[in-house]
């Protein structure tokens, strides 16, 4: 990651943080995969020169409203959502210990957005 990537990532999440608590809208599938990228970026753990691990189980916690219009997309959007850890890992070069799992669950105390 050089200086300029994050830059660039700081700004992004100033920039959501500052639009989602202004209008909340509602959460959108690609703040989810930008969310996913960071935690892979964030997670990865270099286990020898030529091996990066990153997690492979994640679990995306979103606000009751967030939760139903989601789910409401089935199995495409957590289809579509390892379509693109995958993507991004291996643009990256990181490797999974396992298969990709994502899942959505529904919490309380977040708000809309």
């Amino acid at each position: 990651m050089g200086i300029l990537d994050n830059l660039e990532r700081g700004l992004e999440r100033v920039v959501n943080g500052a639009f989602a608590k202004t209008f909340r809208s509602g959460l959108q599938p690609v703040e989810i995969t930008a969310a996913l990228r960071r935690e892979l970026d964030t997670k990865a753990a270099v286990v020898s020169r030529d091996r990066i691990l990153v997690p492979n189980n994640f679990t995306v916690r979103l606000a009751p409203d967030d939760y139903e219009r989601m789910k409401a997309m089935g199995a495409t959007l957590t289809d579509e959502l390892i379509r693109l850890v995958t993507k991004h890992a291996a643009t990256q070069h990181y490797q999974f210990a396992g298969g990709i799992k994502v899942a959505l669950r529904s919490d309380p105390s977040l708000a809309v957005g």
